[in-house]
């Protein structure tokens, strides 16, 4: 029985060494977050579209690297837009109203690996 609870013991400690090793997923900038692989994901929603903002262990990851588009599905209907570049860690998808009830998903692909990122939100 001793083993067993050291064992468990080892896999708690484990496992909560892991996700502190990312990084923290805490919203940075008001909106909700979404952690996909190494990466945190925050969407914001902004009077003129969404805001993206993308960190991996607690560094902004620049957008000028990553493609990405918006997929917004509200009321039946299914919308598809591409993300751009601001500055730092921020895409945007300017003039992209969500109201709430539907569900925004994120997809991300890192120009030089490839690697692929994805965040599902779903807005109130």
């Amino acid at each position: 029985m001793k083993t067993a609870h050291i064992i468990l013991a080892l896999a708690l400690t484990a496992t909560a060494t892991a996700v502190l090793a990312h990084g923290s997923d805490k919203p940075r900038h008001g909106g909700v977050t979404q952690v996909s692989g190494e990466m945190v994901i925050e969407l914001v929603r902004s009077a003129d579209g969404l805001d993206v903002y993308v960190v991996e262990e607690d560094q902004p990851v620049p957008a000028a690297g990553l493609d990405g588009r918006v997929t917004v599905i509200a009321a039946g209907a299914k919308q598809v837009t591409p993300l751009v570049s601001a500055e730092d860690n921020h895409l945007r998808a300017p003039g992209l109203a969500v109201s709430g009830g539907g569900k925004v998903i994120v997809a991300l692909t890192v120009k030089a690996t490839g690697a692929k990122a994805f965040g599902t939100f779903d807005v109130q």
